[in-house]
């Protein structure tokens, strides 16, 4: 991917969408467009936040972000240690996105990072569960609990934005904006924190609590990585 070029993107994304931007071809003298680069969906990145100060280049984070999502933004040596989590928003006024970014609340967006990260913890482990209504139930519900708690020691890293022009065959071109928020958390303060979580559950059910047991040691070895 080319860091001297901004990005065009192939879709309209909701928050949390991945995006993957293509690179520019050369005007084959080995030299690039400077500020062009077109999706198949013909849309295109025309400005960011770094335009105004003379600055063409896309933070790295970004630029992973855009190519292979959060996982890509967490392989980078900054974030080493780190869960990341990436909000985004869009809309026709760039305003009301810069208002979204300063007045976000990261405690949602962590909630939708755990419920993405652990059901595959969960399911692997629903063996252990009793065989009865309740202790299935209890199970279930427990993801529920997990991302609805409340979870500390997230801070903000950056934001960014960018402005882009989608061009759809016999209708007017459209203008939008697109903001990215990026925060992040130690891992073990987390993972020790969803383990806190996770031994509240217990209700002193022995076989119910051994697949909670497992849930917790598979998070405190592994850590709540990708599929």
């Amino acid at each position: 991917m080319m860091r001297n070029t901004l990005f065009g993107l192939t879709a309209v994304v909701a928050a949390v969408m991945v995006l993957t931007a293509c690179a520019s071809a050369g005007d084959g003298n080995g030299q690039r467009d400077r500020i062009t680069l077109s999706s198949s969906a013909a849309t295109k990145t025309v400005e960011h936040k770094g335009t105004g100060y003379g600055v063409d280049d896309l933070p790295q984070w970004i630029s992973e972000y855009l190519d292979r999502g959060v996982p890509g933004v967490e392989s980078l040596a900054d974030y080493k240690g780190k869960y990341c989590i990436v909000a985004e928003e869009q809309g026709p006024e760039l305003q009301q996105l810069l208002t979204w970014v300063n007045n976000f609340n990261a405690q949602q967006q962590i909630g939708a990072t755990i419920n993405s990260r652990v059901i595959s913890v969960f399911k692997a482990n629903e063996s252990l569960v009793p065989d009865n209504a309740d202790s299935r139930r209890a199970y279930s519900n427990a993801i529920n609990t997990l991302i609805t708690a409340t979870y500390t020691g997230a801070r903000k890293e950056t934001d960014w934005w960018l402005k882009q022009v989608i061009s759809n065959k016999g209708e007017p071109d459209e203008t939008r904006y697109r903001a990215i928020a990026l925060y992040s958390i130690d891992r073990n303060i987390l993972d020790s924190q969803i383990v806190a979580r996770i031994e509240e559950l217990k209700a002193g059910n022995s076989e119910l609590d051994a697949a909670f047991n497992a849930v917790s040691t598979k998070i405190l070895e592994r850590g709540l990585e990708w599929d």
